[in-house]
């Protein structure tokens, strides 16, 4: 560190760290630089998910040796194509423009950006202040033009507010939500003058405390206002007036000239607001600290490359757009930039690896020469500080008792726990292994890795290095065990595509009953031809389905294993069974209803309160509940201890923490000596939960198992015969957990995911497991029974309809069918590390 600061002393403008192998250890020495240099700094790194890590490690690091109380800014880049017609994400909007005001008002000293967002053009920081407001009680200011700038800021107006970026007016009462405030403002006018500021929650409306100043920041980073939109149509015509964009021109005009937006105004608004600044105005006095700059490089590299085809491809189409220099700065503009600035590089291989990869440096496809935006050549002060990775210990807390007592742990130990019921836990663990650690040595925060930092003396374990996934030993099951041809059943599955019938097979229709498919037929009829399923019914009568017609068949499927014997064409066979059936069905309403008498008779195993461990173990949920969890929690916590067998349905959406209501049920079961089931109906959702629950239970002296196909038949029969031993605390699994070998003797919870895609058999199991433990049921869509029984009280429900506080909407962009579009959307997917799943009606 000394060296570091002491070559910028001496004047050198740029340095070279080499040694440095992972974020968190790049993060703990820039934290240090920052707090000890009192330097402003900005991170440059090659993607979106890494300004995150980055922000969230230095974060870590500041709070527990800095303890300034600035934010970290974060500037990630759109990851919308400018070509591809779609808005970006209004959440992405809302945060750039929030970094840039932060920026631009000097409110942090470490910023985190994105290649991508480095080259962007954008308003200056003058213009910038200007978009946003800063409001002080008893100084003049109009509350119709604070409405008219909220308004073009990119506000919307609700009432009453509820969220960040709205704002309602009544009187000369204006409450409107900043982004970088924790509460909303009331701000107060008496004429033109503000008269009081207040922040309030918005959920009581009461106010929390008396303001002087209220800063309110832009939810984008441009002026827009119905008048400039309809200016924009009129220039528009000008620019695009070639007889190729008419079709193009006229579908955002249309919306335009009435002040309206429309899908990807965003990125051809510079048509009459040229943005003449860049991110580097807003940097001005910051050291740049360059993260790998031969992977940046090649970053901005490809994307030059890609916006100069995506340009050219929308061109040919006859859709409008502006041109890339328009957009972004030309590799010209950016070496000249990037110039300017005092950087440090951090190149973990060092300068020599670097000018290697020089030599195969590619083209700038811009201006056909190289890139070459962090050339080695220039000269540079190269320090070397090493650090490498730490030894991961997947659970084996003897093993890493061993590894702190030892010699092999480099001076101070930190170990970093994500919440405060894991720091408890891991504090209590080591004291049964007699480990005593320094005071402090264990921290909640969040940190992307462990790592050893031999030059600061310097030992970091994070929770995951210290437990791990204990989950290796299923990996090539994963991967090798899916029976090749078995991925499909051929039982069950409705047809909605004659592809996926084949002669022989059998089918139902609904009028005439079973009979067998024996391939499609044109038939001339009228002057027209038309296609037809051929049916072949007992005696070989035979049956014309029209195509159009095939929801009225489904594929045959049956559990007896007795050869299927075709019905007679006209018969009363069918009549009889489909009669039977419903018949079935009302013996099997009466039986559920006997069913959930009984239950309401039958006294059932009542579980204590909670343990001490079950507060350390919701303590360690790494984030904060909603008010509809909580109340999920209390009242299956409440139904678990009662003497009534529990049947509890949880609804709520994806992602909305059904999956936490019934971590916590399973770990109160197991603290009372119960054992928990775990029934899924497809085999990866078995083994994400096998991930999730053994994450969660790895501190605990819980043992967590999976059973299903991604097991091999010897490790399904070893885990059967610990499961009859009582030695497995919660098994998860398919409805291989239901089958006759596999004995739960001290089964006290049955947690049932998504229970409607069972089938009949594994339900009727279902049922009578019912009468004797608690059972929870999740499910994002219940089926009509299902939910009915709930309705009816015949069943319990919780509902959780509040989504976690931060959960990014899916953004849904409905766009004429464009090669371009479907192309510039996966290019950015696979970009970004995603994943696409490409839906067509015919593959």
């Amino acid at each position: 560190m000394d060296e570091l600061i002491k070559a910028f002393q001496s004047g050198s403008r740029i340095v070279c760290l080499s040694g440095l192998t992972s974020i968190s250890a790049k993060a703990c020495l820039l934290a240090r630089f920052q707090a000890e240099t009192g330097k402003s700094i900005a991170v440059l790194t090659n993607s979106n998910s890494e300004v995150d890590a980055w922000a969230a490690d230095l974060e870590f690091w500041r709070s527990h040796d800095a303890a300034t109380g600035s934010p970290i800014i974060t500037l990630p880049s759109f990851e919308t194509d400018p070509y591809s017609g779609v808005s970006p994400h209004a959440g992405t909007q809302e945060r750039r423009a929030l970094s840039l005001w932060q920026l631009a008002n000097r409110a942090g000293e470490i910023a985190v950006l994105s290649a991508r967002s480095l080259i962007g053009r954008t308003v200056t920081p003058d213009e910038l202040r200007d978009i946003g407001m800063v409001l002080k009680r008893d100084e003049e200011f109009s509350p119709d033009d604070m409405i008219e700038g909220l308004v073009m800021a990119g506000y919307v107006r609700e009432d009453p507010i509820s969220n960040i970026g709205q704002f309602s007016l009544r009187g000369g009462i204006v409450d409107v939500w900043s982004p970088d405030a924790a509460n909303p403002f009331r701000i107060e006018f008496f004429g033109d003058t503000v008269d009081s500021i207040r922040s309030f929650d918005p959920e009581t409306q009461l106010s929390v405390g008396q303001l002087d100043t209220a800063s309110i920041a832009p939810m984008r980073e441009f002026l827009a206002s119905q008048q400039d939109l309809k200016d924009w149509a009129f220039f528009a015509a000008e620019r695009f007036s070639d007889e190729q964009f008419e079709r193009n021109l006229r579908d955002r005009t249309e919306f335009a000239a009435e002040g309206e937006t429309f899908n990807g105004w965003e990125f051809l608004f510079p048509l009459i607001k040229p943005n003449k600044g860049s991110v580097f105005d807003y940097l001005r006095d910051f050291v740049m600290v360059i993260d790998e700059p031969v992977t940046n490089e090649g970053v901005l590299d490809g994307f030059y490359r890609q916006m100069v085809e995506h340009y050219d491809a929308l061109h040919d189409l006859g859709e409008i757009g502006l041109g890339p220099a328009e957009l972004f700065l030309e590799p010209a503009e950016l070496r000249e930039q990037l110039a300017d600035l005092t950087a440090i590089e951090l190149r973990a291989l060092g300068r020599t690896a670097a000018i290697t990869d020089e030599q195969f440096a590619v083209s700038d496809s811009m201006t056909s020469s190289p890139l070459f935006l962090f050339p080695t050549a220039k000269k540079a002060t190269e320090i070397e500080i090493r650090s490498r990775s730490t030894r991961k210990f997947h659970g084996v807390m003897a093993d890493f008792a061993a590894d702190l007592t030892s010699a092999k742990t480099v001076g101070r130990t930190v170990l970093a726990a994500q919440t405060r019921g894991m720091a408890d836990r891991l504090e209590e663990i080591l004291r049964e292994y007699k480990v005593v650690l320094d005071a402090g040595s264990i921290v909640v925060g969040d940190l992307s890795g462990g790592f050893e930092l031999p030059a600061f003396d310097l030992t970091v374990f994070t929770e995951a290095d210290i437990f791990g996934e204990s989950i290796g030993a299923i990996s090539t099951s994963f991967n090798n065990k899916i029976p090749a041809g078995g991925r499909k059943s051929k039982l069950g599955a409705f047809i909605s595509d004659f592809r996926d019938l084949k002669a022989g097979d059998y089918v139902v229709h609904v009028d005439h009953g079973i009979g067998r498919f024996d391939g499609l037929q044109t038939i001339a009829s009228q002057g027209s031809e038309r296609e037809f399923m051929l049916l072949i019914y007992a005696d070989d009568a035979k049956l014309f389905v029209p195509v159009e017609r095939m929801d009225l068949v489904s594929r045959y499927s049956s559990g007896e294993t007795t050869s299927t014997t075709p019905d007679r064409l006209g018969g009363i066979g069918w009549q009889k069974t489909k009669a039977k059936a419903k018949r079935a069905m009302r013996d099997m309403a009466d039986e559920l209803l006997k069913l959930y008498a009984e239950r309401k008779l039958v006294r059932g195993h009542a579980f204590p309160p909670d343990a001490p461990w079950q507060h350390e173990f919701e303590d360690a949920f790494p984030f904060d509940l909603t008010v509809d969890q909580a109340t999920a929690i209390e009242e299956t916590k409440t139904d678990m201890e009662s003497t009534m067998p529990m049947d509890r349905l949880i609804i709520g959406d994806v992602g909305y923490g059904k999956t936490e209501v019934a971590m916590r049920a399973a770990f109160k079961a197991v603290m009372d000596g119960r054992q928990v089931a775990v029934l899924t109906p497809t085999t990866i959702l078995a083994y994400q939960h096998f991930e999730s629950f053994s994450k969660r239970f790895a501190a605990f002296p819980a043992k967590v198992e999976l059973l299903s196909r991604f097991r091999s038949a010897a490790e399904q029969k070893s885990v059967a015969a610990l499961a009859a031993k009582g030695e497995i605390d919660v098994l998860i699994g398919t409805h291989r957990i239901l089958s006759t070998d596999v004995k739960l003797p001290k089964l006290g919870l049955v947690v049932v995911d998504e229970e409607q895609r069972f089938g009949v058999g594994h339900k009727e199991k279902l049922k009578q497991l019912k009468k004797k433990v608690d059972v929870l049921t999740l499910s994002a869509t219940p089926i009509p029974r299902t939910l009915n029984m709930s309705l009816l009280g015949m069943r319990d429900m919780s509902v959780i309809e509040t989504p976690p506080r931060d959960r990014l909407a899916i953004n849904t962009q409905v766009v004429q069918f464009s090669e371009g579009v479907i192309r510039s959307a996966i290019e950015l997917e696979l970009a970004r590390n995603g994943q696409i799943f490409f839906i067509h009606n015919r593959v």
